[in-house]
């Protein structure tokens, strides 16, 4: 720990991601760009989120075994590991403060079919004790802590004896959200480096997770009103009619993606239960206009102003009606302000200065000393 720039503290923050990919990477990536701290990184890449629970904790262990660390102020992991095992496995950092930032997590939905009368399956339990290890946990958004701890309360009220207390008011009192910083330059950089009209009437879909029979009958709607479009999709699309005119972007290739979303009239998601989109995020710095499920985390990510027009209610005829819509109107006023509303909060150095500043929090309150191992 050494003192950094403005009186403020420099720390040494061992980083450990089992699920190194998506927005874990990104969201990683982009902190280290931009933090004050200095920060060591231990990764592997991105397999079933099961198998990291069961086994990477052990890896890591291993592996600080045999190579070691420099001194660690704070270990800052993710939901793909299980903190439990691994302060058993390295005692000498279960003494150093720690922070887990959930992107996701494994606990059923509340309404979820289970026996009750068998046990908690192994990474709903290694979730719960990573959470109730870490000195401290994160939510990328308002609706997944909500739903985090929904889900906790479901899984308690079946599996009472599998608790020895009810941890719901120490997890509840370590919780808090803090939006994932995110490199927002790549649309200005990819038409920068070649200039794309755009479309009002392509449609950038992601199908990730998607409910394409629904899209298939909103499409079908907009074809019998005689509307005139294209796709442009991410992607496997398993189940839409390949009847719809479209062009498919590889799922890796971020590059050609944002291309794709620089070619758009707007974004359309099909993705209901997901707990954040960064997706949605880069789409609105291409220029796109959002059309998202009304509810879940979009209710956090679009503004009132923009709701009911960038908003369907999960039904086919409501999706043709919002889309439609777009292609009629002219851009409310104040949708420049509301964008930026948006998108500023995850600007890198403003969610990156929030982070550093709560890590300082975090280690001076907690009572520790540097540690070697």
């Amino acid at each position: 720990m050494r003192q950094g720039t403005s009186m403020s503290l420099q720390l040494d923050i061992l980083a450990i991601e089992p699920y190194y990919g998506g927005n874990r990477r990104a969201m990683l990536e982009t902190i280290m760009a931009s933090s004050e701290h200095r920060w060591t990184l231990l990764k592997l890449p991105p397999r079933r989120i099961e198998r990291r629970l069961a086994a990477a904790a052990h890896w890591f262990a291993e592996h600080i075994t045999l190579h070691g660390v420099a001194n660690v102020d704070l270990v800052f992991t993710s939901d793909a590991l299980n903190l439990a095992d691994f302060g058993r496995l390295v005692p000498a950092l279960a003494a150093v403060p720690s922070l887990v930032y959930f992107h996701s997590n494994q606990l059923p939905p509340p309404d979820a079919e289970q026996d009750i009368t068998a046990p908690a399956a192994p990474e709903v339990l290694a979730n719960l004790s990573t959470a109730a290890t870490a000195h401290e946990i994160w939510f990328n958004s308002p609706y997944h802590m909500k739903c985090f701890f929904e889900r906790t309360r479901a899984l308690l009220s079946r599996h009472e004896q599998t608790f020895a207390h009810d941890p719901l008011a120490e997890l509840e009192g370590k919780s808090r959200v803090m939006l994932p910083p995110t490199d927002l330059r790549i649309a200005q950089n990819v038409q920068t480096a070649s200039s794309i009209m755009r479309d009002k009437r392509t449609l950038f879909v992601d199908t990730r997770d998607a409910d394409c029979t629904l899209l298939n009958e909103a499409l079908e709607v907009l074809r019998r009103r005689k509307q005139t479009f294209q796709l442009l999709t991410v992607g496997a699309c398993r189940g839409l009619s390949p009847q719809w005119p479209r062009a498919a972007v590889p799922d890796l290739d971020q590059f050609a993606i944002v291309q794709a979303m620089l070619k758009s009239g707007l974004f359309l998601s099909l993705r209901r239960n997901v707990f954040w989109d960064e997706r949605l995020l880069i789409a609105l710095a291409a220029g796109c206009w959002p059309i998202v499920p009304a509810g879940g985390v979009y209710s956090d990510l679009i503004p009132k102003l923009l709701d009911e027009r960038c908003t369907y209610d999960g039904t086919s005829g409501h999706m043709a009606f919002v889309i439609q819509d777009f292609w009629e109107m002219i851009l409310p006023e104040g949708y420049d302000e509301a964008i930026a509303g948006i998108l500023g909060p995850v600007n890198p150095i403003t969610a990156t200065k929030a982070i550093d500043e709560r890590l300082e929090q975090i280690v001076i309150s907690a009572p520790t000393k540097v540690t070697k191992t």
